[in-house]
């Protein structure tokens, strides 16, 4: 099973949040807060400006299902995985926030705390299915309703990342080559198949890392890491953290500094300034160490 991944072309967003709520409706997820602009239990999807001014660029916020995910390690009910295909998920059956496992060790919020993109999974209760207790909850990249069919274990029935609760899976848009290639390909995240403006693509990890640097696509800064990531013709992008509340302060402050019309021009003399600044306080620094020295 090949690593699959989404990218977004951030330049085609136009904010419809056609993909916030197609995800909310395939995965069940309590009614959508309008007006909050940050990722949650029930809302595992955000598209928000990178800018102080609500203008663009426009970025995918969520979980990134990094490479080596420290989520997937810090769960004492094993209840989050990394999948072949690069997905990583929660069954909702194991996950137990509060709990204690059969070694004594009890969960804490570890794979929010630990979460290097900015505190994910959101544990709470986001979902239909679980309308009384805590669970986490993440993007899962539509795991077992997009790519390849899954064998479904009769034991678990109702967990977030199977079919069975959620009804057939998600259709696709790609040709009969295209399945083919990749088999993945058969149906797609809900995120994907939903979006007007063709902002987002599901393809190998490896096809886009090179459709991504590939120079006839005019790419002038790319981000992105596990299995998301971003491109830009127009803008210079700052990686984003899973959550737009995280960053609300700092991120569209530096994507301003960077993409403003100024930027080039003010960016030499700032780097130049910099470096003599640096190069003072190294000869001082010198000079205190070799001090009484004979």
């Amino acid at each position: 099973m090949s690593t699959m991944a989404i990218l977004q072309d951030v330049d085609k967003c136009m904010r419809c949040n056609g993909c916030v709520v197609s995800c909310k409706r395939t995965w069940k997820m309590k009614a959508l807060q309008f007006g909050v602009h940050k990722t949650a239990p029930d809302q595992r999807v955000i598209i928000k400006s990178q800018k102080r001014v609500d203008m663009g660029p426009f970025m995918r916020y969520s979980c990134w299902h990094c490479s080596n995910p420290p989520c997937v390690k810090r769960c004492p009910f094993s209840a989050i995985t990394k999948k072949t295909n690069g997905a990583v998920t929660i069954d909702h059956e194991l996950c137990t926030p509060g709990g204690t496992n059969a070694a004594g060790v009890t969960c804490t919020k570890q794979c929010q705390v630990d979460c290097g993109r900015g505190g994910y999974p959101k544990i709470g209760m986001g979902s239909d299915n679980y309308p009384t207790s805590d669970k986490a909850y993440k993007c899962t990249m539509c795991y077992g309703r997009a790519g390849a069919p899954l064998p479904l274990p009769a034991s678990q029935t109702n967990s977030g990342d199977l079919i069975a609760a959620y009804g057939p899976a998600l259709p696709t848009k790609a040709t009969t080559a295209e399945i083919t290639a990749v088999p993945q390909k058969a149906h797609q995240p809900s995120c994907v198949y939903t979006c007007p403006a063709k902002a987002m693509s599901w393809d190998t990890r490896d096809n886009i890392i090179a459709y991504m640097n590939n120079a006839s696509n005019r790419f002038i800064s790319g981000q992105g890491d596990g299995s998301v990531f971003w491109a830009s013709r127009k803008y210079l992008l700052i990686a984003p953290k899973a959550d737009p509340f995280v960053e609300d302060h700092i991120t569209p402050l530096m994507s301003s500094l960077v993409s403003g019309p100024f930027a080039k021009a003010a960016l030499v003399p700032t780097l130049l300034a910099g470096g003599l600044v640096a190069v003072i306080a190294r000869r001082q620094r010198l000079a205190d160490e070799t001090m009484g020295e004979v």
